[in-house]
């Protein structure tokens, strides 16, 4: 953050490592609320255009601070003044690199499940096309942002190029005589005399270079793409991808664009391309917009980057029935998708209760619904949506994803008790749940919170928490869906190859 000028330092914020510091001083993490106050008059705050709103006592300011859910530098007015500060992500949220691979695993696992789910109508194609794709869709609605600052350090100083060229002016206005108009003056037999107006050469700066030519087809290209999310039927989605076409017209309208003339046909990579830390960058987020160019299953419906949460807990399901159909427990996946006239997507969707079922009469649910008039289990209580349930006979197993764990993991845990003890099974009166753990990417470091993941701690309380991190090999899962279907074992030894979750 770029330092504070006198009368700035009023401005403070409180840490609770620290106490009261200036604001200047401070290291903001993602979704994390922080009181301030001022000492002055009167004070004027405003956070990336957004105004933050101040009560008075006695002397002073307070406010309550709550950045957003999502890391990177933002702008700050104080007073009329503007500055740069950062917010750090937060240590327990997963990679952008994890996010992908949440996307590739999910997709990966709904076409392995999809020859089991007795669907016959063809799998939908997103690829290197102008049609729409749910990973491409994300990937324009988490990177818009960086795009945006990208041009915007390109538009302040473009590429350019100093260019000769022939101009007819006065005698008097010529302060250099080339050999241009020498020549021009011998050609036409002057002599002596010399006209009232001469040829001359006249050195311009212009940007209507190479690589200007391509980002300018780039951006049109670009909101050719958006068209067409523009069309889709999710409103959402249709409605920002409205904004992003305007924004990327504006920019093609810029004084900067327009005077620079469109590249037509294929383009390449230049080494100003490779070399420039700002053009690389452009070129290469393009070139990552047509990666998604693969064929099997889709959403119709995306989750941006702050909502890591819901893919979370989608991954969690997908593996898991990854991990059941490489145990050979896996006997109907339909219960996964839905068919429109655009194609075959995945269909998990809060209260769809998306169902997959498995050997021996079993079931695992994906936002399975519990409520007082529901016919094999209810609660007596209040609604309850459990995120992943895995259901057989008259007992329930209750998996829980926790992204980011709220405060610590016995508070999540704690939590956990509505399901143990509100949930009945209505024809015998008993509590149905037998078993509840919390799925989390990330394992507690404290003594007191290691408890939790150990088998001990699991069998003799029949709850606690298991690490599911997307690249790993997830192994306690695998274990742990072992020890439920225990008496399957034998048979899956003979039957199926052995499993790479136990090398």
């Amino acid at each position: 953050m770029a330092p504070l000028n006198s009368g700035d330092k009023s401005l403070e914020i409180w840490m609770s490592s620290e106490g009261w510091i200036s604001f200047e001083e401070a290291y903001l993490t993602e979704a994390t609320e922080y009181k301030l106050r001022y000492e002055g008059t009167e004070i004027e705050l405003m956070i990336q255009g957004i105004p933050i709103l101040f009560h008075k006592e006695g002397d002073l300011f307070f406010t309550t601070l709550v950045t957003p859910f999502q890391s990177g530098s933002v702008q700050v007015f104080l007073n009329g003044k503007e500055y740069e500060t950062f917010i750090y992500p937060d240590s327990r949220k997963l990679s952008e690199q994890q996010f992908d691979v949440m996307i590739e695993e999910i997709l990966e696992e709904s076409n392995s499940c999809f020859q089991l789910s007795g669907l016959e109508r063809e799998v939908s194609v997103s690829g290197k096309s102008l049609g729409v794709s749910w990973t491409q869709w994300t990937y324009i609605e988490r990177s818009m942002l960086p795009l945006r600052q990208i041009f915007d350090r390109i538009e302040k100083q473009p590429f350019s190029r100093l260019v000769k060229l022939p101009i007819v002016q006065k005698r008097e206005r010529v302060q250099r005589v080339e050999h241009t108009t020498l020549n021009w003056l011998d050609k036409r037999g002057y002599g002596e005399t010399i006209p009232l107006n001469v040829e001359t050469t006249k050195t311009f700066e212009t940007v209507d270079v190479y690589e200007n030519q391509v980002l300018k087809k780039q951006l049109f290209d670009l909101t050719t793409l958006l068209r067409t999310y523009m069309k889709v039927e999710r409103v959402d989605v249709s409605k920002k991808a409205a904004t992003f076409h305007s924004l990327i017209r504006r920019w093609i309208n810029s004084p900067f664009l327009k005077e620079v003339s469109m590249h037509q046909g294929p383009y390449s990579i230049t080494q100003k391309f490779r070399k420039h830390p700002i053009y690389r960058q452009w070129y290469k987020w393009f070139e990552q917009l047509y990666k998604h160019d693969r064929e099997g299953i889709g959403f119709d419906y995306p989750i941006a980057m702050k909502d890591t949460f819901e893919l979370y807990e989608m991954w969690c399901f997908m593996k898991i029935i990854g991990i059941l159909r490489e145990l050979n427990l896996v006997e109907d996946t339909r219960g996964l998708y839905k068919t429109t006239k655009s194609g075959i997507f995945i269909d998990l969707v809060e209260n769809k209760e998306s169902r997959i079922r498995l050997r021996d009469g079993k079931s695992l649910y994906f936002q399975r619904k519990y409520q007082y008039d529901s016919k094999e289990f209810y609660t007596y209580t209040q609604r309850m949506i459990p995120d992943i349930v895995l259901e057989g006979g008259k007992e329930i197993i209750v998996f829980d994803p926790k992204y980011r764990v709220p405060g610590n993991l016995g508070t999540a845990l704690g939590e956990m008790h509505k399901y143990r003890d509100g949930i009945v099974h209505r024809e015998t009166g008993e509590r149905a749940v037998r078993e509840v753990y919390i799925l989390t990417p990330m394992g507690d470091d404290s003594v007191e919170a290691m408890r939790f993941f150990r088998e001990d701690y699991h069998d003799r309380y029949r709850m606690g928490a298991l690490q599911m991190v997307p690249g790993a090999g997830n192994k306690e899962m695998h274990q742990k869906l072992l020890s439920i279907f225990s008496n399957v074992k034998a048979d899956t030894d003979k039957k199926q190859p052995r499993s790479r979750y136990l090398d």
